[in-house]
């Protein structure tokens, strides 16, 4: 009954009745927390419809990429068709291959608006166009989240954003979009700019700061001495890559207490608002963490994963399996104002999606009482939110971020091959991100020696320069994050031919170049740290 009304439902009363709930806070709060959830699936999976056939009829780009497949769009009849046989893009088959214009709706670039960009693995900036009209859903988007999560409707807000300036998306966006809904410094990643607005403004007003994991932590742990953390009201959003939960349970012993730590997941290609972690999803992750069954029963392993939810009517994500078995995480926005299409587009990040019904179906097997649990831990199960779930490992290609900037193994090989010395000892190589014991990301490179090779303090000090320079040179994002935050230059672990961590690598067709588990501390390898 529900999904034939909602496919008998012209798209313009859909569109209608958003425009209407979006319109008042309050008024989507309540019907979040009260809606069927399999009604906002069906809605998305209409809407996915809808915008499918606006780009295969209005994008020159997209009308030449399925053209160049064969595919007629005349074939997708219902969203199974559209799931089954709609060729998925990326930015290797549709971004790089297409010029802006062509990939612009109408097949002109928008009068207004604004251009932003994220790196690459060829070092070549990737620029995203946006019509100011598009900005409106994003607005209120934000604008939603700011006061769920941070009571932005009952408080007024002072927020530093403390992210990379430049034309990078989350900067520019950030700042366009909060300066809407309260008081916006731009303080980029300057400690001393942070420090001076919190003393010029006082301790009776409330902050938020943005930026990434690395600096906001770096930021509170280094200037202690200047500032008494814990007398200011500041909360914190970050976002660009995952933190462990002890990560999050360290930053918020140096805040006040009650201060809110929130993480968002988001990418320039799509929005940089895709997700945000709501207080049941943060819930939902301690379970995760304590308990390995649970676990086990949702991510079909031991790694955890960042938990987000997100809204089906901007964004109508499926999860995909890769050549490797992998689920990646494949997108279609859900803006009939966005200027560039996007639809079933895959970010190759490793994740799941799950239903608000079936995530807490799964987890009340384990946890039978789970929101009476959650109200005993401080949530309100009177604001919980139906809305689907996105769980976030990283990037399946084995792209680890550092500080918001994605490290790809392309540009370790590049340093490697690039100078004869390195090339001519090096196996294999792994990267991993790692945490310290103050939970600290450092970035880590594994190299497996050639055979008959030892592993030396000598060897290894020939390579963290070369291949630090290369990543710089090839990474625009990555060389603007280092240039504020030195701690995350790679550190270079040696191990001799065939070892362990790289032999389980030899029955699989493709090399893993990433570690997500930490290896015990005792290694047959030479474990200094790079300078």
């Amino acid at each position: 009954m529900l999904s034939t009304l909602t496919k008998l439902a012209p798209y313009s009363a859909i569109e209608a009745f958003e425009v209407f709930m979006r319109g008042n806070y309050h008024r989507t709060k309540r019907f979040l927390n009260r809606v069927n959830p399999d009604l906002l699936e069906e809605i998305s999976k209409k809407k996915a419809l809808h915008l499918f056939r606006i780009a295969a009829k209005e994008t020159p780009a997209y009308q030449k990429f399925l053209c160049s497949l064969n595919f007629d769009p005349a074939t997708v009849k219902n969203i199974e068709d559209f799931n089954e046989k709609v060729p998925q893009t990326d930015k290797a088959n549709y971004i790089k291959k297409y010029d802006f214009a062509e990939r612009c709706r109408s097949g002109h670039l928008p009068i207004t608006g604004n251009i932003d960009e994220s790196g690459g693995t060829s070092g070549k900036a990737t620029n995203w166009i946006h019509d100011f009209k598009e900005e409106d859903l994003l607005s209120k988007a934000v604008a939603f989240e700011f006061n769920y999560i941070f009571e932005g409707d009952k408080k007024n807000f002072i927020v530093l954003s403390a992210w990379s300036t430049g034309p990078w998306a989350t900067g520019v966006k950030f700042c366009e979009l909060m300066e809407r809904i309260a008081l916006v410094k731009n303080t980029d990643t300057n400690p001393k700019e942070i420090i001076e607005t919190l003393q010029m403004f006082g301790k009776d007003k409330n902050y938020l700061i943005g930026g990434y994991p690395p600096f906001i932590k770096n930021l509170l742990d280094d200037h202690k001495e200047e500032i008494n953390w814990k007398e200011y009201n500041i909360d914190l959003v970050t976002g660009g890559e995952g933190v462990p939960l002890e990560w999050v349970y360290y930053v918020k012993k140096i805040l006040k207490p009650g201060a809110k730590v929130i993480s968002s997941y988001g990418a320039s290609d799509i929005d940089i608002g895709v997700g945000f972690e709501t207080p049941l999803c943060f819930f939902l992750r301690e379970l995760a963490s304590k308990d390995e069954s649970l676990r086990a029963e949702l991510f079909g392993k031991d790694e955890l994963p960042m938990i987000f939810q997100y809204s089906p009517s901007t964004h109508y994500i499926r999860e995909v399996p890769n050549s490797e078995g992998k689920k990646e995480i494949e997108i279609t926005l859900l803006d009939d104002k966005a200027v560039l299409t996007k639809v079933k587009y895959n970010l190759h990040d490793e994740g799941k999606k799950f239903s608000y019904n079936q995530m807490i179906s799964l987890v009340e097997k384990y946890v039978p009482h789970l929101f009476s649990a959650f109200v005993k831990a401080g949530g309100s199960s009177a604001e919980v939110l139906h809305l689907p779930f996105l769980c976030i490992f990283g990037r399946s290609d084995g792209t680890l971020s550092f500080d918001g900037a994605n490290v790809f193994p392309d540009q370790i090989q590049s340093g490697i091959l690039k100078n004869p010395q390195l090339s001519k000892i090096t196996n294999r190589f792994k990267m991993e991100k790692r945490y310290d014991t103050r939970h600290t990301a450092e970035f880590h490179i594994h190299i497996e020696l050639k055979n008959k090779i030892t592993p030396s303090e000598k060897i290894r000090k020939i390579f963290p320069n070369p291949l630090l320079k290369e990543i710089i040179r090839l990474n625009p994002d990555f060389r603007e994050s280092y240039s504020n935050n030195k701690t995350i230059g790679p550190k270079i672990t040696l191990y001799p031919f065939d070892h362990p961590l790289f032999r389980q690598d030899d029955a699989k067709c493709k090399n893993i170049y990433s570690v997500r588990k930490a290896e015990p501390a005792k290694r047959e390898a030479v474990k200094k740290k790079a300078r």
